[in-house]
């Protein structure tokens, strides 16, 4: 179990660290203006947020856990069978998915205050 939370952990990290690679660069093109980057890292942040909502809170529809990347990284040995693994790996990833959804969210937010002081800090 200890294995399989710490994959889920790791698979939804790098899926949410090369969304928030994309918005950083969204954000660096809009440099030039504080309170537009801040907007745009905020309005990314927001997607990415309801993006893993979503499919956290839809993840125990998968049909095949063999497809998934928690399955794949463990090792033949560690495989449990797959009447077990399949409430383990939904569980873990389900956790991981509104946690970091809560994450993102609580970063959006963060950026667009910032982005609603900037300019009157800028004056």
């Amino acid at each position: 179990m200890d294995r399989i939370s710490k994959l889920a952990r790791l698979s939804v990290l790098r899926a949410g660290g090369f969304g928030c690679l994309a918005i950083l660069m969204v954000m660096m093109g809009t440099a030039h203006d504080p309170a537009l980057s801040m907007k745009c890292g905020a309005g990314g942040m927001l997607v990415i947020s309801a993006i893993m909502l979503f499919t956290g809170q839809n993840y125990h529809k998968r049909k095949r856990i063999e497809e998934t990347e928690v399955w794949i990284m463990l090792t033949e040995a560690e495989r449990p069978p797959l009447r077990i693994a399949r409430p383990l790996i939904i569980n873990a990833m389900r956790g991981e998915l509104l946690e970091k959804s809560a994450w993102a969210a609580m970063i959006a937010i963060t950026l667009l205050a910032v982005s609603v002081t900037l300019p009157v800090l800028l004056r």
